[in-house]
């Protein structure tokens, strides 16, 4: 085969090449299916042309060709690698060899060195630009990465900060209020029929929820920022100390709860009240979610390794979509009967997990709302 019939097959069959290499491309690179045949086929007409012009000439290494927009476009295929480049490059090779060897004669060693020659040198360029704007886009996307860090670490700080203020100055005042309440019951004459004892006792009331309100915020601030509430954990009777704490609830609220436990005592190694306090919540939410005086079933159950408190009460469901965002900070219902900042199941999910366990969730039309706390019971869950 002569110096310039080599050329003369890649230029007569320039789209027959082009067809058949885009034909295996496809076939063997999955990514390249994604895209149009003018960007698969991008700058290899050219490299073509190119490589038909080194081949006729008398250095078929005069002319390199730069493959550099090659690279350029695969880089913009965010699924792209460099193997797959490399691939489509020896496929073109396999291909020009195919069409070439199919013509009479044989290809004379300095055509087969000059094709080979051009296709690493395309190759070589064309990896090259890629790996290089990869890398700056790599780059690029660690430094906004570290902005965005930075400025969510700033504002976690100003939280804080905020929270911690915010807590502080109406934490003061409500103390103030509730030491001017005992104040003045003690100066009552008869404060177990007056009115103005009635009246202290509710400012009293209100003053105890908002320091509650606060407590709730500072430490749901804490399991956010992934700090731990501390804990006291020590053996105790948890039953019990739900019991105790049902106590400081109104009449009327607390007739509407049920008890039932497994064992009259449920002993564990854990921090009680913390624990009661999330409990608590649930108690809370299921008699204000609930079926109108409908009972709140609070049942315990209890094994060597693991005790288990669920809060059960009938009434419309929680659809299925608002589960997973139940435990979200901030997440209300909609119900417009609704009432609070959404911060309860949020304390109650950190509680529980600080003692590792879990929480799950159950509504249905049908069965209600069931809100299951697995929690240790062993020793070794101490943390």
């Amino acid at each position: 085969m002569s110096t310039n019939s080599a050329a003369e097959i890649i230029r007569v069959r320039k789209q027959e090449i082009l067809d058949r290499w885009i034909g295996r491309v496809l076939n063997q690179i999955p990514d390249a299916r994604k895209r149009t045949l003018p960007i698969i086929r991008n700058s290899v007409p050219d490299l073509l042309d190119a490589l038909a012009d080194a081949l006729a000439s008398d250095d078929n290494r005069d002319i390199v060709y730069e493959s550099d927009r090659h690279g350029q476009e695969r880089a913009n295929y965010t699924e792209y690698t460099v193997d797959q480049i490399i691939r489509e490059y020896r496929l073109l090779k396999e291909t020009i060899f195919a069409v070439t060897d199919e013509e009479e004669g044989r290809l004379e060693a300095r055509e087969r060195d000059g094709i080979m020659y051009a296709i690493d040198q395309a190759v070589e360029q064309a990896s090259s630009v890629f790996s290089r704007i990869h890398i700056e886009k790599n780059q690029q996307a660690i430094e906004k990465a570290e902005e965005l860090i930075n400025e969510l670490e700033e504002r976690d700080d100003l939280r804080d900060q905020f929270i911690a203020t915010l807590s502080h100055d109406i934490r003061t005042p409500l103390g103030n209020t509730k030491q001017l309440v005992e104040l003045l019951e003690k100066r009552l004459a008869s404060p177990a029929d007056s009115f103005i004892s009635k009246a202290l006792q509710g400012i009293k009331l209100s003053a105890e929820q908002g320091n509650n309100l606060i407590n709730t915020l500072m430490d749901v601030n804490l399991i956010q920022s992934g700090n731990p509430i501390p804990l006291q954990k020590v053996e105790s009777d948890l039953l019990q100390e739900v019991k105790n704490s049902l106590q400081g609830l109104k009449p009327a609220t607390r007739n509407l709860i049920k008890i039932e436990s497994s064992q009259e005592q449920i002993v564990g190694y854990w921090d009680a009240p913390t624990l009661s306090r999330a409990i608590n919540n649930l108690i809370s939410n299921a008699v204000k979610y609930g079926s109108q005086g409908g009972v709140v079933t609070l049942s315990f159950n209890q094994t060597e390794q693991k005790t288990v408190v669920q809060v059960h009460n009938l009434g419309n469901p929680i659809p299925l979509e608002k589960l997973d965002k139940l435990f979200d900070l901030y997440y209300r219902t909609e119900d417009i009967n609704a009432q609070g900042w959404g911060l309860g199941l949020t304390l109650v999910k950190g509680i529980i997990e600080m003692h590792n366990g879990s929480v799950e969730v159950d509504s249905d039309a049908n069965r209600g709302t069931t809100f299951s706390l697995y929690i240790p019971s062993t020793s070794n869950s101490a943390t």
